[in-house]
């Protein structure tokens, strides 16, 4: 399975990863090594009966910051389940799992946006409560991996003219999912029949073209992304139609509540 949604220099492996130093603890801070967390989760993966069928890690700010993505062995046969693990030893951010989906022909990789959080790193946190931490968060991201899922497939319900996705592309961009300098591509991938003219087809150009992210900003991205498709589905159940004037109109009302 390919590697290229890791870039630059910052690509580990989990041996790397393992050998990162530990960072020392304080009264207030009790920063948990990778090394554990990929042990924790691994345990929680087993006793939910799902195996991990592949491994990629990234490493920011000398080591102290990890994202890492699992391939899994549940999903259908267009798709596998995956998931995001972050961890900070520098109190950067909370430690947690995201679900995600790769899809087996392209390799693009989604996720699901929203982490569920263990806790923050404090002194009376040891390994068993870790390890039981990351079965509960592992039986809960199987439920969510099945939702995300089911949302994902679901989107090739949904046609999109040329002019609906036009206003996505408007979208995404003004929210900085993708930059106004890759709208050539862009157009090469969708509009040159790539990927299917449908709301599938659109997600998965997207995220084709989120490859070269690095993958530590990548699942507030796939956030962005997925609120905007939502909007639009939203608009299409409740009006049948998403002309650019009520398309915007609907996004103006709900930034108000």
């Amino acid at each position: 399975m390919s590697q290229s949604i890791l870039i630059g220099s910052n690509k580990v492996t989990e041996a790397e990863v393992i050998q990162v130093p530990a960072v020392p603890f304080t009264k207030s801070h009790h920063p948990i090594h990778h090394r554990h967390i990929i042990d924790a989760i691994r345990s929680g993966v087993a006793a939910t009966g799902l195996e991990i069928v592949n491994t990629e890690y990234v490493l920011a700010n000398n080591g102290k910051r990890m994202f890492g993505v699992w391939d899994l062995s549940g999903g259908s046969d267009e798709l596998c389940w995956s998931i995001g693990i972050r961890n900070s030893m520098d109190k950067s951010m909370a430690l947690g799992i995201t679900a995600g989906t790769r899809v087996f022909v392209c390799e693009n990789l989604s996720f699901s946006g929203e982490f569920v959080e263990f806790r923050k790193h404090t002194k009376g946190l040891v390994y068993d409560e870790l390890e039981f931490m990351a079965y509960r968060a592992m039986k809960k991201m199987v439920m969510n991996l099945t939702k995300f899922q089911a949302w994902h497939e679901g989107l090739k319900n949904f046609s999109l003219t040329e002019w609906d996705a036009k206003i996505l592309l408007v979208e995404i961009m003004t929210n900085n999912i993708i930059p106004p300098s890759r709208f050539v591509r862009f157009n090469e991938l969708y509009f040159g029949g790539v990927y299917d003219q449908n709301l599938w087809g659109f997600h998965e150009t997207v995220t084709d073209m989120l490859r070269d992210s690095n993958l530590l900003t990548l699942p507030g991205k796939n956030r962005e992304l997925n609120c905007i498709l939502d909007t639009y589905i939203d608009a299409s159940h409740a009006e049948q139609q998403s002309a650019l004037a009520e398309f915007y109109e609907r996004r103006y009302l709900q930034a108000q509540f």
